[in-house]
């Protein structure tokens, strides 16, 4: 059954119940706080509690496996831009455990330094694979897209 989400719908009370999350509430969950949490530690045990032990990241850069992998990848990502935030463009479509949303990124409340798309694969309420595209825009997107891929 296909469906839409809108708005932020992830509690830290649901979290900490280890209820099982749907595709649209882990989506939310990464853009709006796992991803922006500057402090590793802290990302970490949010990752313990939405991702599958194995999770897979695909993106530009590479393949990554494993919370210790996703979580250094994105502690390197926030030394480089910490200042920057996710916002999730238009609706989260969602297939079955399957989830596809259109996002931005750049400096709070200033137009997006640049954009892509995600695609998750939830397994059992906690993610399992997410894919990451990102659009190659103008050409001083271009140049952030190179700063946001040498994390990797």
């Amino acid at each position: 059954m296909a469906g839409k989400v809108k708005g932020k719908i992830v509690t830290l009370a649901r979290e900490n119940k280890g209820e099982k999350m749907t595709v649209a509430e882990l989506m939310h969950h990464n853009f709006d706080e796992i991803f922006i949490e500057l402090d590793p530690v802290k990302r970490e045990a949010m990752m313990r509690n939405a991702y599958t032990e194995d999770c897979v990241w695909i993106h530009p850069g590479g393949r990554l496996v494993g919370i210790a992998a996703v979580n250094e990848a994105a502690s390197e990502i926030r030394k480089r831009i910490p200042e920057y935030r996710y916002k999730v463009v238009g609706d989260i479509r969602t297939m079955h455990n399957v989830g596809m949303c259109r996002w931005g990124s750049g400096l709070p409340d200033q137009p997006f330094r640049y954009t892509g798309t995600d695609v998750l694969e939830e397994r059992d309420g906690r993610v399992a694979v997410f894919y990451t595209f990102i659009d190659s825009g103008t050409r001083r997107s271009r140049r952030r897209n190179k700063a946001w891929l040498s994390a990797f």
